[in-house]
């Protein structure tokens, strides 16, 4: 009896070993399955933002080198995985892991950058901020002015749009944009006082277009104190 009871004693004890090793080992691996979880989310939003911009036809650049080296490294961890269990959690080399999915992300996000500078470039109204400063204090345009800066504003503070549904936002932004930007051709304004100030913003108006027409609408307007007449080089 006694030599039954300390087997069964000792079984217990092994039992009771096996499930505390059992219970490490398994934290061992969701300690790891978490690590390879935040890593491989780094790259998610990534993809989506790729998407949006594989559906309007901008991606035009080649990542496929990183790409590979990563896919390498996965299926050579699901293969050690499937032949032994405990080989995520002491042979699988986290680090080197790291190390391509960062190389990918950070190619990803320069292309997705640059792509993005592109697409504004080509989108987006080339305005002019010295004119808006002198429309902004003739209380006319001083709304659609200040219509304009919000949306630049908006536009500047964008790396890169993060999905479709931001992407389509921002579209409608710089349509709204372009309109605004375009009413500043507004009836109320004569043409020649439109391309005096537009000639003053930029380059430099030439006396010819100080006209009287323009001279009254600039006293009318409270701004002529705004322009200076100087030679030219």
């Amino acid at each position: 009896m006694l030599v039954d009871d300390c087997q069964q004693l000792s079984q217990l004890a092994t039992h009771v070993v096996s499930l505390r090793k059992n219970a490490t080992d398994l934290k061992n691996f969701r300690d790891r399955q978490d690590k390879i979880e935040s890593v491989v989310n780094e790259l998610r939003p990534l993809v989506i933002a790729l998407r949006a911009f594989r559906e309007r036809g901008l991606v035009d650049f080649d990542c496929s080198q990183k790409v590979d080296l990563l896919l390498a490294e996965v299926t050579t961890t699901i293969t050690e995985f499937q032949k032994e269990r405990e080989w995520l959690t002491e042979k699988f080399r986290l680090n080197t892991f790291q190390i391509k999915v960062t190389a990918l992300r950070g190619e990803l996000e320069s292309h997705l950058k640059q792509t993005w500078i592109g697409y504004k470039n080509q989108r987006v109204p080339s305005t002019n901020e010295e004119l808006l400063g002198l429309l902004a204090k003739i209380e006319t345009f001083k709304p659609t002015v200040q219509t304009i800066r919000r949306i630049l504003n908006q536009l500047k503070a964008i790396g890169f749009p993060k999905d479709t549904q931001q992407f389509e936002q921002i579209d409608q932004a710089i349509d709204n944009l372009s309109v605004a930007w375009n009413s500043l051709k507004s009836n109320e304004v004569p043409t020649t006082v439109l391309n005096f100030l537009r000639a003053a913003a930029t380059h430099g108006a030439t006396i010819d277009l100080l006209t009287p027409e323009v001279q009254n609408w600039l006293n009318e307007h409270g701004i002529s104190r705004f322009f200076y007449i100087r030679l030219s080089d």
